[in-house]
């Protein structure tokens, strides 16, 4: 197993969404339902159809937002607010995640395709509040979201992060490739969505964290 070189890092950059809480929480179904309603609810889709748009944006733009933002100029706030309209309590609070956090040594981000009032309920929710520097957010990164090289060469400038000091952590496999070519090293954190393993290889991947909690953990206890 390979092991990271702590000394070595100076910055952490951790996505949000089925990576600082479980996948199984199923907060994000929420998000995607809501979705395929607004598809649906915009231009007056059966749901079936509106979901495969959906689909078909998010393959190919990133986002579902993104599509809807450069093919039928969509406001973005518009969307953010309906899609994050949705009930945060099935989220638990997690001291062990917040300990493993807090005991990294360095500056700490999120870096999130989703909105900062999104991101800041879901922090304090799972108990991870007060421990990072800033929040990258979709409207930090001009609507340009992950994996678009864009947003994170826009991210590194703005956080003032040098990637070849820095971990980028991330549930999608197919968002950590701009990370790793940057030269950041990179972990990914499966899980059982299908989207998650798309572009996972072991020429992008660093480390693999099925329980990202045991993985940070045993960076301290090295």
């Amino acid at each position: 197993m390979p092991i990271l070189d702590k000394s070595s890092i100076e910055y952490w950059v951790f996505d949000l969404d089925n990576t600082l809480y479980p996948s199984e929480n199923n907060l994000f179904s929420q998000i995607d339902k809501r979705m395929g309603n607004f598809i649906s609810r915009q231009f007056d889709l059966p749901l079936g159809e509106a979901k495969a748009l959906q689909k078909k944006y998010f393959q190919t733009y990133g986002t579902t937002l993104r599509g809807l933002m450069t093919e039928h100029d969509i406001p973005p706030q518009d969307f953010l607010t309906y899609v994050h309209d949705i009930d945060f309590d099935v989220l638990d609070r997690n001291d062990a995640l917040r300990q493993a956090i807090n005991s990294l040594d360095g500056v700490k981000v999120i870096y999130t395709n989703a909105s900062r009032d999104y991101a800041e309920k879901v922090m304090e929710k799972i108990g991870i509040a007060g421990l990072f520097e800033d929040i990258f957010d979709i409207t930090s990164a001009g609507y340009i979201p992950k994996p678009d090289p864009r947003s994170y060469h826009k991210m590194i400038r703005e956080m003032n992060i040098d990637p070849s000091r820095s971990v980028m952590v991330e549930d999608i496999a197919r968002n950590l490739v701009p990370a790793s070519d940057m030269g950041m090293k990179t972990v990914w954190v499966p899980t059982g969505h299908e989207w998650s393993g798309a572009g996972a290889s072991a020429e992008h991947i660093d480390f693999t964290a099925p329980d990202l909690v045991a993985w940070l953990k045993s960076l301290v206890e090295d």
